[in-house]
């Protein structure tokens, strides 16, 4: 999963992620839509246990080496590997957290 953290005009503090494969777009408007509970979709994914997390506008189910983000708008959904989206989750915290320190 390859990606690049841009801002988008208007929005000084707040990064979205671009996918080098726009397969995995679903994981970065998820992580946008539900950056107020970071925290918790970050413990989730450390934990190495199965669970459900509900947010906004989507839902995190992690169960095992698999982790399926469901737009609960759209019923879309998109299955990543959790390492992967463990780690996509950590970047994205800490690029929330550098501009957040500039403003």
């Amino acid at each position: 999963m390859e990606y690049v953290f841009k801002l988008k005009a208007g929005r000084k503090t707040i990064p979205v992620i671009e996918f080098a494969d726009s397969t995995y777009a679903l994981a970065g408007e998820f992580l946008l839509a539900e950056r107020s509970i970071l925290k918790e979709i970050a413990a989730l994914l450390e934990s190495k246990e199965s669970g459900t997390l509900s947010g906004n506008a989507f839902t995190l189910t992690v169960e095992g080496k698999d982790a399926v983000i469901t737009n609960d708008i759209t019923d879309k959904t998109l299955s990543v590997p959790t390492e992967e989206l463990r780690q996509l989750t950590e970047d994205y915290r800490a690029e929330v957290r550098r501009l957040r320190k500039r403003t």
